[in-house]
């Protein structure tokens, strides 16, 4: 699994959805996933790409899989 293009505009306001339905904000997951801030609200705001093992921290985190978070209709 992974992501060989940036996120869409789309894809990026899901994955805000998703942290903020979590109450979490991009800072506390960031330290949740053991990256910098800076770095997921890059992947986050498709500025560079998620890496496989980065998709699932973030699924983890969110106690769901990688592909019902990256890869849902």
């Amino acid at each position: 699994m992974s992501a060989h293009a940036y996120l869409t505009e789309g894809q990026s306001r899901s994955l805000k959805a998703k942290l903020v339905d979590a109450g979490l904000d991009i800072g506390t997951m960031a330290e949740k996933m053991g990256m910098s801030r800076a770095t997921l609200s890059a992947r986050i705001n498709g500025k560079t790409d998620f890496t496989r093992s980065e998709m699932e921290a973030f699924a983890s985190v969110l106690n769901a899989r990688p592909q019902d978070i990256f890869f849902a209709a």
